[in-house]
């Protein structure tokens, strides 16, 4: 952190602290905050609360207050935005992108003129759209003074995005330390009270400090007994020793305050809501409370000492106190807070139609404003205090449904079943099958339910009037689309094409590009591009999931990228991972293969402990892409997917692990597996309609037929390539076409045609697939006799093949200058990153374990300047983290 915050004028970074309960979380914060105000930085913070978790926008609005009078930094409309967005009052709130990019432009303005430190504590209870604008500014402050630490629970995680940000896991201390730190705080404990100190906290320092400072433990001898509370929870524990300790009108007026929020008037209200319960809290009350040791007060703020102290407060309190001081605190709020609402819910005893009725409709406010997650949650508690015949089972499933679109199949599967408990009633049912068959495919990849079910679904929706809130409909049209493409199942083809008069251009491209890929009048690139340009907000965010699967069925997800930035945070069925499953694709397409594959296992191990076996394994397929590409064998790993998918009827997949075999089977020599691999996704002259990706092996099954002598069989794909013109589709379309001409081509045509492919717009862009060009190209130059040329064309083929660390194709294009009379030195990874004398020298001290105010200290620079030059070395590495960094020099100087 303290690196962190020396770099800072250089350049932004990230950091997430990450571990349980008392682990020094919130001390390391303050360490981090001291140390950035000695350094100049000014210092942000906030702090996430279980009570306030539903609060849209609250944490932002905390930790942004100070800076909102900076309206010099910001454009009017981001003014506006920010405004309309962190007033409580205001009924609607502005777009998460538009309030993502205005608090970014309002951080970095400021930050320009003295760096910031943001400290966010208890990341795990943020509120959902605080968390998705937190995300947004992680991923971009790299070029800003701006340092973010965030701490979180480690049990917590792995449900949070933690794109941009180096997570550094806290362990508890080892015994040696636990009783290094008793010597030092208690040097009069006997050693045996230290050793039964140590064993209780089990390396959690603020059981160790809290059971420590009790005066019990003074002379506690090894024989006494341990506390019964697992590690994690001790320091809970002794809070609620010191909790039991208080004056019942003091107690109840901190668990005010704790339910009340971290909003600058809490105190304020917490001691009106104490006057609304009957229970007013005079002087001596709040004076009890700072002499508990839990709380401090100062200049009329009352501040726990630890989140943990809110936490015990909430659970220790009895059910009638926490009722009773919800119905306080709902009393006093005003009328159109949402807060009110969860208060009203909380103070019920037993079942209120009333109040659950006003749950549902803010819970569909959320929704129209995508807070799908937190609908769910105002859902579920709406069934609990429902009373009516069958509304609780209705509610279950919509709070089901609402948990499923926001990207939680884990906590939908819960509230389906609960649903099933409580009876779902017929007019829901619908709905019901609809969203298991949704978290089913999404969490385990089965397709069977959606098969069965989808058709009829369809057919039962036709024969009902659209409605403003007709969620069922939209679900029913991602799924289908899904799962015809996953499946191959005609029918689903067929229901799929019967909706489309019904639909907008949006989904009829769509359904072109991934259902009849080949049409002649596709033009997908010009489609979509028009379409985007001419889309609303409103339907950006509504049909964001296709446009996002027609860039990825074009080869295009990058040329959108800020349009995913714009919509991921609020829009539905569009979560995370899927926009980092088709930003991994293209990855891989454009050659940043190192970066893909840093993606690709992050996002397999969230996806796994987040429940979604599908991504998982679309995650791992992407990294082994990546493998049989640079020849190296992912055999072990397609056999697993294979098994998997074929007992789901993941066609789709299974069409996947093909190609990937085939391309492996170049980069290994293996050219007739390669072309029998190939040919079986698209026989010569063919484009199978299931296939809408053709695009991917066209190249590999010419490159192999050629290789095998099948020179007819390549000239007839190419000349099929041409029927259906190929080349208009999409930028990628026309270069792959072009390339495989010049590949299948003999005489001067080679040449020819192979120059007519490198002058072709944007032909850069695809490094792996110019490459073996200019290693054919190169190859045919030596053999006619033109040696210079000929050299011209291999050096660029074996610098782009090792670029991407693809070492069967760097060792042919050696072989090939070998022939052509230039011998190639073997090169290292360091020499492509082109690093300057010093930034090699930076790199690899890193690499060694030094920290920048070290290797400030062994080159006689400032950490200042070390930062800048590492703010330079990442994008040549293709590296985001200094543990990347240095993972790569030392596998860089180990080969």
């Amino acid at each position: 952190m303290r690196d962190a915050v020396l770099a800072a004028p250089a350049g932004g970074r990230a950091l997430w602290l990450r571990g349980e309960a008392g682990i020094g979380r919130t001390a390391l914060l303050d360490e981090a905050a001291a140390f950035a105000s000695e350094r100049g930085l000014r210092v942000l913070r906030a702090v996430g609360t279980a009570p306030e978790a539903g609060m849209a926008l609250d944490v932002l609005r905390r930790l942004v207050r100070p800076l909102l009078d900076r309206h010099d930094v910001l454009t009017d409309s981001q003014r506006l935005c920010l405004e309309a967005a962190l007033d409580t009052a205001v009924g609607t709130t502005p777009g998460g992108l538009a309030v993502a990019a205005a608090t970014l432009a309002l951080l970095s303005g400021t930050a320009d003129e003295q760096p910031l430190l943001l400290a966010v504590d208890d990341l795990q209870w943020v509120d959902a759209p605080s968390a998705g604008v937190l995300a947004f500014v992680q991923r971009r402050i790299a070029a800003a003074p701006i340092v973010l630490v965030c701490a979180v629970r480690a049990e917590a995680a792995s449900a949070l995005d933690s794109t941009g940000a180096e997570v550094l896991d806290l362990a508890p201390l080892t015994s040696a330390e636990s009783d290094a730190v008793l010597r030092r705080r208690r040097p009069d404990l006997t050693a045996q009270a230290r050793a039964g100190l140590v064993r209780e906290a089990a390396g959690n320092p603020l059981a160790l400090v809290g059971t420590s400072a009790r005066p019990e433990h003074v002379d506690r001898t090894e024989q006494a007994p341990a506390l019964a509370a697992p590690s994690g929870d001790r320091p809970a524990h002794d809070f609620a020793v010191r909790l039991d300790a208080l004056p019942p009108r003091t107690r109840f007026l901190l668990l005010l305050h704790a339910l009340a929020g971290h909003e600058e008037r809490s105190v304020r209200l917490a001691i009106e809501a104490a006057v609304a319960a009957g229970s007013p809290a005079a002087e001596d009350t709040l004076v009890a409370a700072e002499r508990s040791g839990l709380v401090r007060l100062h200049h009329a703020r009352l501040t726990f000492l630890h989140p943990l102290v809110r936490t015990c407060l909430v659970r220790t309190a009895s059910a009638a106190d926490l009722r009773r001081a919800h119905a306080a605190l709902a009393a006093v709020l005003p009328r159109d807070d949402e807060r009110r609402a969860t208060h009203l819910a909380a103070a019920v005893e037993g079942t209120d139609d009333d109040v659950a009725d006003h749950l549902v409709e803010v819970a569909r406010r959320r929704i129209r404003h995508g807070g799908h997650p937190e609908a769910a949650m105002l859902l579920k508690h709406a069934a609990r205090l429902s009373a009516r015949p069958g509304a609780r089972g209705a509610r279950l499933t919509a709070a089901a449904h609402a948990a499923a679109v926001g990207g939680q199949p884990a906590l939908a599967i819960r509230l389906l079943a609960d649903a099933e408990v409580e009876g779902v009633p017929a007019d829901s049912r619908p709905l019901w099958e609809l969203t298991d068959a949704y978290v089913r495919f999404e969490s385990d990849g089965d397709l069977s339910p959606a098969v069965l079910r989808l058709p009829a679904l369809l057919a039962g929706l036709r024969h009902r009037a659209p409605t403003a809130d007709d969620t069922a409909r939209t679900t029913l049209r991602f799924l289908l689309h899904l799962t015809a493409v996953f499946s191959d199942e005609p029918a689903l083809r067929d229901a799929l094409r019967t909706e489309l008069p019904r639909s907008g251009a949006v989904a009829r491209l769509c359904f072109d590009l991934w259902n009849r890929p080949t049409r002649p009048d596709t033009d997908g690139t010009r489609r979509l591009r028009r379409l985007v340009a001419a889309l609303t907000p409103e339907e950006e965010v509504r049909d964001a999931w296709q446009l996002l699967w027609i860039a990825a069925a074009l080869d295009s997800v990058g040329e959108h990228a800020q349009l995913w930035h714009r919509v991921v945070q609020r829009a539905p069925y569009l979560t995370q991972a899927h926009v980092d499953l088709a930003t991994c694709g293209d990855d891989y397409l454009r050659g940043r293969w190192d970066r893909c594959l840093t993606v690709s296992r992050r996002g397999a191990q969230t996806a796994r402990e987040q429940g979604c076996g599908l991504h998982e394994r679309l995650f791992r397929l992407t990294e082994a892409a990546v493998h049989a590409a640079r020849g190296r064998q992912p055999e072990a790993v397609l056999e697993r997917i294979e098994s998997w998918a074929a007992k789901r009827g993941q066609a789709y997949v299974l069409r996947r692990i093909t190609g990937i075999r085939a391309v492996h089977a170049l980069a290994s020599g293996a050219d007739e597996t390669a072309y029998a691999l190939a040919a079986s996704l698209t026989p010569p002259g063919t484009f199978p309609p299931q296939e809408p990706h053709f695009q991917h092996v066209f190249l590999d099954l010419i490159e192999a037929a050629v290789r095998t002598g099948r020179r007819a069989e390549a000239l007839r794909h190419i000349a099929a390539g041409h029927e259906i013109r190929m080349g208009d589709i999409a930028p990628r379309h026309a270069f792959v076409l072009a390339a495989a001409e010049a590949m299948a081509a003999e005489g001067g045509d080679v040449h020819t045609l192979s120059e007519a492919a490198y002058a072709m717009p944007g032909a850069d862009a695809w490094p792996f697939e110019l490459a073996r060009l200019h290693l054919r190209h190169g190859a045919w130059l030596r053999l006619a006799h033109r040696p210079e040329e000929a050299r011209a064309h291999l050096l660029t083929a074996h610098t782009h093949f090792t670029r991407l660390g693809a070492e069967p194709w760097s060792g042919r294009a050696a072989a090939e200058l070998r022939a052509a009379g230039t011998v190639v030195a073997r090169t290292r990874p360091t020499e492509v990153w082109q690093l300057s004398p010093q930034e090699l020298r930076i790199a690899r001290l890193v690499a060694s374990g030094l920290s920048n105010g070290q290797i400030a200290e062994r080159l006689k620079v400032s950490p200042r300047t070390v930062g800048t030059h590492l703010y330079k070395i990442f994008p040549k590495v293709n590296v985001a983290s200094r543990a990347a960094l240095a993972h790569a020099v030392r596998e860089a100087y180990d080969r």
